[in-house]
């Protein structure tokens, strides 16, 4: 049984889809700020996520679930990427 209602595996999951929800929207407004255009401002955006998600997961044990998480930044980052390169 989980004492803390913010550990139970139903809220991370809710808390994991909200937070990426919310990045993907900020990285979206950034866009626009920009010409929704790639460009230098998001490999800056994209290389300071990266290196603070990596700090912040190097003392994590499970380092599986580490390199997982950033591949899901990673992967926030594409997707913007390609959507912008695409013109969608």
């Amino acid at each position: 049984m989980h004492n803390n209602p913010g550990t139970h595996p139903a809220a991370l999951g809710c808390t994991i889809v909200s937070l990426r929800m919310a990045l993907e929207e900020a990285l979206k407004a950034l866009a626009e700020k920009n010409g929704n255009q790639v460009g230098e401002w998001l490999d800056e955006v994209q290389e300071l996520a990266l290196l603070r998600a990596n700090a912040h997961l190097t003392d994590m044990k499970d380092r599986d679930a580490a390199t997982a998480a950033v591949a899901v930044v990673e992967m926030i980052f594409e997707r913007l990427r390609t959507g912008l390169s695409a013109g969608v």
